[in-house]
């Protein structure tokens, strides 16, 4: 099967929506089939795995946001459309949009996978508030309603689409590649009586990283954080650490290699998601494959406190009682039974989400609406032969 995944930013790309458009891509390959992806072009780009071919397009950001926005160009888009078999989007922007027009010319089928919520575009450009939720919930509905079929990482992600469209949603995974996350014995405990806390992502406003500063500053010296991650607001992090006189147990070690971060996933008790905008969270399922228990803040614009929730996997914290987020942390990680029980939990839980199992879904949806095309055509060619063949009856009567 040929397909072509189509993506504003890839490789590295920006935040869970490209980290899962690499992972279905190769994981894809990985299962004979051909794959190609087209993306704007980036700052410092790294190279897609064998493959994966890669078509660049121009590309801009607003501002200094990290997100980026490529030129949908559709001369350079026809060949490729043309090329495949099926048409993946994963980002609602004018570049699917452009796709999806070609798509539909040239009888492709157009899957579309939802990424993005109306709560992470609002904290991006937060000066157009009310009037950008409106423009964006017509512009998702429209564009949604394009697609032959949509996919979601998560239960979560597929009701909140219910805001853009009525249009069934299929839950595929993001996935995660357990084959990197061998199951091991938990790390041996912290000299000290330490306990080790860990998070990892990107250090943006909508990921409300300080949050994590506040409930450190609120709990006893014997806790220690490690932050992972790059991001606008680093600076800002390094001064409030500095204020707060955390230096000697908040630790930023900014962009870690996959190595460096299984290494402190590993070590770590206990990982901690602030994030109020997440469709699944693709750092907490490394950080369950890790064994980590997770603490997550309990936003109801968040998937992750329903992951952990349903995993058994730690805790859930009020994002607005600093007091009963300490005790919650305490008594958990003060709690060794407890303790190893989430993270066994976690670990089982993040087994039924290996990308190899999305692939196969996403495989599976590709065949079928292959095959709908298929009859569809057929009905097609039928109808236009009818009028012939009715005349040549017509002529054979006596």
């Amino acid at each position: 099967m040929r397909i072509l995944f189509v993506a504003d930013d890839l490789y590295p790309g920006f935040g869970g929506q490209a980290r899962a458009t690499e992972g279905h891509a190769a994981a894809l390959v990985a299962r004979g089939h051909q794959v190609r992806a087209v993306a704007g072009g980036e700052p410092r780009p790294t190279e897609p795995p064998p493959g994966v071919e890669l078509t660049r397009l121009p590309s801009w950001t607003l501002g200094d946001a990290q997100t980026r926005f490529a030129h949908p160009l559709f001369t350079r888009l026809a060949p490729l459309v043309e090329w495949a078999d099926v048409v993946h989007a994963n980002t609602p922007t004018a570049l699917a949009a452009a796709a999806t027009i070609v798509a539909k010319q040239k009888r492709r089928p157009v899957v579309m996978g939802i990424h993005t919520q109306l709560e992470t575009s609002i904290l991006h450009a937060p000066v157009l508030g009310a009037g950008l939720s409106r423009l964006l919930t017509i512009w998702y509905g429209w564009l949604f309603g394009a697609a032959d079929r949509l996919v979601a990482p998560t239960s979560f992600a597929a009701e909140s689409a219910r805001g853009f469209t009525d249009k069934a949603v299929q839950v595929v995974s993001n996935g995660i590649d357990l084959s990197r996350w061998p199951e091991r014995e938990p790390a041996p405990a912290a000299p000290g009586g330490v306990r080790r806390l860990a998070y990892v992502g990107r250090l943006s406003p909508e990921k409300r990283p300080h949050d994590l500063l506040r409930l450190m500053s609120a709990l006893p010296d014997d806790y220690v954080l490690t932050m992972a991650g790059n991001g606008p607001l680093r600076r800002q992090i390094e001064q409030t650490i500095f204020s707060a006189g955390l230096l000697e147990r908040v630790r930023l070690v900014g962009f870690v290699t996959e190595a460096e971060k299984r290494r402190l996933l590993y070590e770590s008790e206990l990982f901690v998601m602030p994030s109020p905008v997440e469709l699944q969270s693709i750092a907490t399922l490394e950080a369950m494959a890790a064994g980590c228990a997770v603490a997550a803040f309990g936003h109801a614009s968040s998937a992750v406190p329903r992951l952990v929730n349903e995993a058994g996997a730690g805790i859930v914290l009020d994002p607005d009682d600093i007091p009963a987020q300490v005790a919650g942390v305490r008594a958990l990680a003060g709690d060794g039974e407890r303790l190893a029980a989430a993270g066994a939990n976690a670990r089982a839980f993040v087994r039924s989400h290996d990308v190899g199992a999305s692939a196969q879904a996403l495989e599976a949806i590709y065949r079928e609406l292959l095959s709908s095309n298929e009859a569809a055509a057929s009905a097609r060619s039928a109808a236009k032969l009818a009028p012939a063949k009715e005349a040549a009856a017509e002529k054979a009567r006596p």
